[in-house]
């Protein structure tokens, strides 16, 4: 008999373990193309942060807009809100309706934020959930819907951090939602250069003076002969990965036209009456 009550005991034991269900980790990815990603996470008295992602197959824009105590420096120097426009893996602000430099912009993706989503119960397809929480950022309880192992919808609420784009963290207690959806429609691609902040940086040969901006250019003189400067200017602008063609050239006028990924500026080099030459630089669109 005892052994009897032994054996139903094990096979009960065994029974409660293999009837605990099994549970999944999920993040939240990034839209494929022709998708958009929201993501929306809020306190009770609604500061956060909002980040909309967009891919049309071609363009990928991606728009953050933070309360003012969740906007890093950076980010309150753009007002709270910036977008990003990225093309072939080149991104760049997009600013009064004009590209800047983005090269120092952290990444702004929806799963950097809120981290790893553990403790749903595993599903194939459809609905989950999860009442435990994860112990690695936050602690909640949340709703997902799940297609083919990708989060399509989330919705949580919980106490714990999120990480912002500028590396700090915030502590409270967050209502965060987010949505995969179709996107069907096509982007307009920003194609000009905010002059004023690209020329300014703007690499120039040894020995130039009289740097300044007027009317959307780069103005500048260098005391040489435009085709000692223009073999300076090309020898320096290919180090720096640009590509550069001679577009036409004359003792009195050399002109180039430079690239690099979706960026054009044509370079003319003018002489002077005293054989020096005028330098102007602008953005170039065909």
């Amino acid at each position: 008999m005892t052994h009897t009550v032994s054996i139903l005991l094990c096979i009960a034991l065994l029974c409660g373990c293999a009837a605990a269900p099994a549970t999944q980790s999920y993040t939240l990815p990034e839209p494929s193309a022709h998708e958009q990603t929201s993501l929306d996470v809020r306190t009770a008295t609604g500061a956060g942060v909002l980040l909309v992602t967009t891919n049309d197959g071609a363009t990928i824009r991606t728009t953050l807009t933070t309360s003012a105590d969740y906007a890093p420096s950076w980010l309150s120097a753009n007002g709270g809100s910036l977008t990003v426009q990225t093309i072939d893996q080149h991104s760049d602000i997009i600013a009064d309706g004009c590209l800047q430099s983005a090269t120092e912009l952290p990444q702004l993706r929806a799963d950097t934020f809120v981290g790893p989503q553990p403790g749903f119960i595993a599903v194939t397809d459809g609905q989950t959930s999860s009442t435990a929480g994860g112990d690695l950022w936050q602690t909640y309880r949340a709703s997902a819907e799940v297609h083919a192992g990708q989060v399509v919808a989330l919705d949580a609420q919980g106490t714990g951090r999120i990480l912002l784009p500028d590396n700090t963290t915030r502590s409270d207690t967050y209502i965060w939602s987010y949505r995969r959806t179709e996107f069907l429609d096509t982007l307009p691609r920003i194609t000009v250069r905010c002059a004023a902040q690209e020329l300014e940086s703007f690499a120039l040969p040894f020995s130039t003076t009289g740097r300044r901006l007027y009317g959307g250019a780069l103005l500048a003189e260098h005391p040489d002969d435009p085709a000692t400067v223009s073999d300076a200017f090309i020898m320096l602008l290919r180090d720096q990965d640009w590509t550069v063609n001679v577009v036409d050239s004359t003792v009195e006028r050399i002109t180039l036209h430079v690239t690099q990924q979706i960026i054009a500026y044509r370079i003319v080099l003018s002489a002077s009456a005293t054989g020096s030459t005028q330098i102007t630089v602008y953005p170039y669109e065909p």
